[in-house]
């Protein structure tokens, strides 16, 4: 026979383990509802962060678009402008060009005149010379 305190003693230990049972229920439930509210509010933030993000990099999607698009502009107008001052440069040397051909054409014409100035000079001379000597000779 088993004695009289075995069975109280077993019902008190059973009734310690479901006590100890329903405490760590308890416990794993505050953990739980705990970790549920955390993972709301991270979740929130998370959203909100991502929120944000999005909106940041969007407007540094569009910057940077902008950018694109006045680099474009100005590279074009850039590249306008420096074939215009080619053409420029162009139209200058050959004006240039034309320029020192008249100026060494006119050079040469003032030159041929001079010579015909000096040869007709001479040519006066004498032919005045010739003339007052024959009116000295004749008088």
């Amino acid at each position: 026979m088993t004695p009289a305190w075995v069975g109280p003693t077993i019902a008190i230990a059973l009734v310690v383990i479901a006590a100890s049972f329903l405490v760590i229920g308890g416990v794993t439930l505050a953990i739980g509802f705990s970790l549920r509210r955390q993972t709301r509010a991270l979740r929130a933030q998370i959203t909100a962060f991502s929120t944000e993000a999005k909106a940041v990099t969007g407007r540094v999607r569009g910057e940077l678009v902008a950018f694109a698009d006045l680099s474009a502009d100005a590279r074009g107008r850039l590249k306008n402008a420096i074939e215009v001052m080619d053409g420029h440069l162009k139209d200058l040397d050959a004006l240039a060009e034309v320029l020192q051909q008249e100026a060494e054409e006119t050079a040469l014409d003032v030159a041929a005149f001079v010579r015909t100035v000096r040869r007709s000079g001479k040519i006066l001379g004498m032919a005045r010379r010739s003339v007052l000597g024959r009116r000295g000779a004749r008088g």
